[in-house]
């Protein structure tokens, strides 16, 4: 039996399998912010489920530029809304 890796969701502080959901990572060097979605970049990440609520929570409370302690450009906010489940 394979270890599945479990992350938790910086909103609703739920732990999901990784692949279920959405990493935001600031890399190291650049200090860019963008989503990963094949999760393999280096760098702080954090993550966010997929669920409609999580998603809504965190652009309206500035999570993801608390977690990762830099501004966030709206495009990846428009990013993390279309990934969303429906």
């Amino acid at each position: 039996m394979k270890h599945i890796p479990e992350r938790m969701c910086i909103v609703c502080r739920r732990m999901y399998p990784q692949n279920e959901l959405i990493r935001i990572v600031r890399e190291n060097g650049t200090e860019e912010i963008k989503a990963d979605t094949e999760k393999k970049l280096f760098g702080r990440g954090a993550y966010i489920c997929k669920n409609a609520d999580c998603i809504n929570a965190v652009r309206k409370k500035r999570g993801i530029e608390r977690h990762l302690k830099r501004s966030v450009p709206k495009e990846l906010y428009e990013m993390i809304e279309s990934m969303r489940e429906k």
